[in-house]
């Protein structure tokens, strides 16, 4: 017959679950400062080979062993720098396949939405081209025409999302990638869409043609998405002197 479990053990469930998570995210912290110790520079006072064995048996140290295994895991994490115990483990090759990581991990999700946005916005142009149109014409006799700040949208929107592909296929490969600013990079993203494209149609605004997206324009607009970088600093930087009036 099963019994309730108390609250205590569920605290202790817990601690355990905490402790194992901590013994697992120091031990690949420290294989990976051994991996590349010749761009580590270690302190005196630091031994990896103490610290690895206390890793692997953390929840049987006595608790002065602990305090002093956690603080030397501090300052391994002072000593790798960009490169902590969450970015390696988001990071990390799984045995499990190419599909695992895609469809069940947090990196393989924001690739997969941002190659699938990336598509999108190469289709919408594409859409636009004069060939397709005259094709579509031709085959199906079909007349249509893409808004314009759809275009614009699109090019602004492509030269970010190419500028976040390169940004994190650098952090994945010198596994600094953390998941934790993946909000920010999608912030990055609606804002290169929008500004990109308001920057390119602004001067038309108060201009009764239409609005004709050409070659040159939609470059613009690619380069302005992909410089977004600078627009998010302004930004933050407008942000943080205001905070400072406060």
């Amino acid at each position: 017959m099963k019994t309730a479990v108390t609250m205590a053990e569920k605290i202790e469930i817990q601690t355990k679950e905490e402790q194992r998570i901590l013994a697992n995210n120091a031990w690949h912290l420290a294989r990976y400062a051994i991996e590349h110790d010749h761009e580590i520079d270690f302190p005196d006072e630091f031994d990896i080979g103490q610290f690895l064995y206390w890793s692997e048996n953390y929840p049987n140290l006595n608790p002065e062993e602990k305090i002093t295994f956690v603080n030397q895991y501090a300052m391994l994490e002072r000593t790798t720098k960009s490169v902590t115990a969450r970015t390696l483990y988001a990071t990390r090759i799984y045995g499990r396949g190419f599909t695992y990581a895609i469809f069940n991990t947090s990196v393989g999700k924001y690739l997969l939405f941002l190659s699938s946005i990336t598509i999108l916005f190469i289709l919408i142009l594409i859409a636009d081209s004069q060939s397709v149109k005259d094709f579509m014409m031709w085959i199906y006799e079909i007349d249509y025409c893409i808004p314009a700040i759809f275009i614009a949208m699109s090019a602004s929107g492509l030269g970010t999302c190419v500028f976040l592909l390169r940004v994190t296929q650098q952090k994945l490969r010198t596994r600094e990638f953390d998941p934790a600013y993946i909000p920010s990079q999608l912030i990055r993203l609606g804002l290169g869409v929008f500004v990109g494209a308001l920057i390119i149609l602004f001067p038309s605004i108060f201009d009764s043609a239409d609005t004709k997206i050409d070659f040159q324009l939609g470059a613009l607009a690619f380069i302005l998405g992909y410089a977004i970088d600078i627009f998010y600093a302004i930004l933050d930087n407008i942000g943080g002197r205001v905070q400072n009036r406060k």
